[in-house]
């Protein structure tokens, strides 16, 4: 018993930094002479650890102002 009660902390350590498949869930939006177009879409992170994963969305979102034009791409990881 004492045994498996050591082991357990060691296993969720293991299991945690794991690496695996993640999704990132995103949002365009473009206004071009005052007209807005809104798209959504996923992509995964392959093979990745959370903290990766996380990192990851947080460079695809991006934010460009040209007078009264911009695009913005907001990303946020999703399981």
């Amino acid at each position: 018993m004492k045994k498996l009660i050591l082991a357990l902390p060691v296993l969720a350590i293991v299991l945690v930094s794991c690496k695996k498949d993640y999704s990132c869930s995103c949002t365009d939006t473009d206004v071009d002479n005052g007209t807005t177009e809104v798209t959504m879409y996923n992509y995964k992170v392959e093979g990745a650890t959370k903290k990766q994963a996380q990192v990851a969305c947080n460079e695809a979102t991006v934010t460009y102002i040209d007078g009264a034009d911009s695009y913005k791409t907001k990303c946020d990881l999703s399981k």
